[in-house]
């Protein structure tokens, strides 16, 4: 990872995390529930960035599912499972259950970011 943003917003418990330069004409947001949305280019092959609502109140729970893939098609289901498994979003989201569609947030180490 080249560099990264991360922005916290207390307030409102929100944290956008940016890992790359994002063209918005090619990018893609995807939910993957009503707290979790990644950010991807247009053919789902890499993350630009996460965003996280109710951060604080996610990283209490011992699991989160990414229900709103389950109307996605198979290919398009794999790509972005694919995309959380990988860093840079592996070090926030942790899938648990490919199947099931569960995951878990994390709070990475500043050093493993960089």
């Amino acid at each position: 990872m080249s560099s990264f943003e991360l922005i916290y917003e207390a307030d409102e418990d929100v944290l956008e995390v940016t890992f790359d330069v994002v063209d918005e004409s090619f990018s893609r947001a995807i939910t993957l529930n009503q707290e979790i949305v990644i950010h991807t280019d247009s053919q789902i092959a890499n993350a630009w960035g996460l965003t996280f609502y109710s951060y604080a109140r996610l990283l209490q729970v011992t699991e989160t599912h990414l229900h709103e893939l389950v109307p996605l098609d198979e290919s398009n289901r794999n790509r972005i499972l694919s995309i959380i498994a990988r860093p840079p979003i592996s070090l926030f989201l942790e899938l648990l259950d490919t199947d099931d569609l569960r995951a878990l947030v994390k709070a990475p180490r500043i050093s493993d970011l960089i």
